[in-house]
């Protein structure tokens, strides 16, 4: 005689935890997921509020300085370049006994590391900040003022202005 095989509860019970534990851990992929971009937002919103502070800085002694680049390196610490019409750096521009930078194609740049501390050394800079001197016009001076990450990626871009000082 045959003995019939009758289902047991067991069966039932571990094919209903398989599908809990898949459940759950795909959530905990989903979640662990987000955990890491706002991680990544977290750090993004940090280094746009450091760099909107440090190019407020650099505005500000823009505007002090009455659109002269030379006086805004002396104010900000930044340092002078020289720079081609195609954007590429030659070398660190002089200042006149005057004051006024020799070179139409100079820029003023800060350099930073990842924590924001600034540095002289390019091979430790995570950011920088340009100020590039535009136009002139009657009575200012306007700028073009970028905080770039050294992979490219522009954090902000101002346009800012100073009143030229009266001569």
């Amino acid at each position: 005689m045959r003995e019939r095989i009758r289902p047991t509860r067991s069966g039932l019970f571990a094919i209903e935890l398989t599908l809990a534990v898949g459940v759950f851990t795909l959530c905990a992929a989903i979640c662990t997921g987000i955990f890491v971009q706002s991680e990544v937002m977290s750090q993004d919103s940090e280094a746009l509020s450091r760099a909107v502070n440090e190019a407020r800085n650099v505005a500000e002694c823009f505007k002090a300085a009455r659109g002269d680049l030379a006086r805004t390196a002396q104010l900000s610490g930044g340092e002078i370049l020289a720079v081609t019409d195609s954007g590429e750096i030659i070398e660190t521009a002089l200042a006149d006994n005057s004051g006024a930078v020799t070179d139409s194609g100079a820029v003023l740049s800060r350099m930073y590391d990842a924590q924001w501390m600034e540095t002289e050394s390019p091979f430790d800079a995570a950011y920088q900040i340009f100020l590039t001197p535009k136009t002139e016009s009657a009575g200012y001076v306007s700028a073009l003022l970028q905080a770039v990450r050294t992979d490219g990626k522009v954090l902000l871009e101002w346009e800012i202005a100073a009143l030229e000082a009266v001569s």
